[in-house]
């Protein structure tokens, strides 16, 4: 694994959807990335919502992430780590030569200061954010983004991630994709008999 660049991008997955693949997609065409590995964790801290069990969200990720770069990923619920910061730290320490991006979407960006120990997120590793709908202007001016808005790599030069240790961010405005899984999970009650 030395020498590859590789994507972090995490999430419940709750459900998977085709946003979530674009997302992926462009984060590898974006910065060059070698892999990208959709991190399923086990409960995001944020949410009260109790998710699904992990198990049943990789058998239902696998099924999208079609393309070989894409791998799906339960280390999260194997190293019990609950936070974003501990898997990072947990990477770092064990796979020394290996170039590590969070991939986050849009929506993700304008609430990263919530997040536990945020501001180490973005000086251990370079952040990729894929537009997502509504969050465009928002989340490029919101607490983390104004924070830190002299690491701010422009578009064009996503690809010059890889090459930083940390404390450099991208947003990426590819199209949008409108898919949520908000919006799934309330057409699949809809649907219930």
């Amino acid at each position: 694994m030395r020498g590859l660049t590789i994507g972090l991008y995490g999430g419940t997955f709750d459900p998977p959807h085709q946003g979530h693949v674009h997302v992926a997609e462009t984060a590898i065409a974006a910065a060059g990335l070698d892999q990208i590995w959709w991190l399923v964790s086990p409960q995001n801290p944020l949410k009260a919502r109790s998710a699904p069990p992990v198990e049943d969200r990789m058998i239902a990720a696998r099924r999208l992430a079609h393309n070989p770069r894409m791998v799906v990923s339960d280390l999260e619920a194997r190293i019990a780590a609950r936070y974003t910061i501990q898997t990072i730290e947990h990477l770092q320490a064990r796979a020394r030569g290996v170039r590590f991006i969070l991939v986050i979407g849009g929506d993700s960006f304008d609430n990263l200061h919530r997040w536990r120990r945020w501001a180490d997120i973005v000086r251990k590793v370079p952040i990729l954010i894929v537009a997502r709908p509504g969050f465009g202007l928002k989340g490029r001016l919101g607490p983390t983004a104004r924070r830190f808005a002299g690491a701010r790599v422009f578009e064009g030069s996503a690809n010059t991630l890889k090459w930083r240790r940390g404390q450099a961010w991208t947003y990426v405005t590819a199209r949008w994709r409108a898919d949520s899984s908000t919006r799934l999970r309330e057409q699949a009650r809809k649907n219930k008999p």
